[in-house]
């Protein structure tokens, strides 16, 4: 029993230290900005927002149109009111190829987040948001983009201004791939 026990600690033991020795990194990718249109409210907790138009920037070069996103969200029913989202965009890249991009994520609100939207407030990471980040897929038949199929990528939302009678809001975020 002792030897199982032995055996099993020098396992963990060695998970752990090759975990710490190797963590992900983060690597920046590029940028995305959308105006945000609308947004309405199904009921106490659920929504969708138009959104559109707007660019995505790669850093290595290339760009493309955000032509449209559509949101749907759930504002989960905790003491903090983290909202949870489902976009997807439609983009047209630079090369005239189409560009589907995906995420789901959290907005943890901080103090003054609700009351920033009526007035038309711009909300960020420690001005009204405490944390901000989405898991992003895209999908496309470009030969230039391809090596987006491939990636794993994060979003960390940057910057929220909510529209205000006629003038739209943003949506800004800073794209990152996953790397060992």
């Amino acid at each position: 029993m002792k030897f199982i026990f032995f055996i099993l600690s020098f396992f963990c033991v060695q998970v752990n230290f090759a975990a710490s020795n190797n963590p992900a990194k983060l690597q920046y990718l590029g940028s995305l900005q959308f105006d945000l249109n609308a947004t309405y409210m199904i009921d106490e907790y659920k929504a969708f927002s138009d959104f559109g138009p707007g660019k995505i920037v790669f850093e290595k070069g290339g760009s493309g149109k955000v032509n449209v996103c559509n949101e749907f969200s759930d504002v989960i029913s905790n003491n903090i009111k983290t909202i949870a989202l489902a976009v997807s965009c439609e983009i047209i890249m630079d090369d005239n190829s189409g560009l589907r991009l995906q995420y789901y994520g959290r907005i943890v609100p901080g103090e003054g987040f609700w009351e920033k939207i009526e007035p038309g407030e711009t909300a960020k990471i420690n001005d009204g948001i405490d944390s901000w980040f989405t898991g992003v897929v895209f999908r496309t038949k470009s030969k230039k983009y391809s090596y987006l199929n491939n990636e794993v990528i994060v979003g960390k939302g940057t910057s929220m201004s909510f529209p205000k009678g006629k003038r739209k809001g943003s949506v800004s975020y800073d794209l990152y791939k996953i790397t060992n």
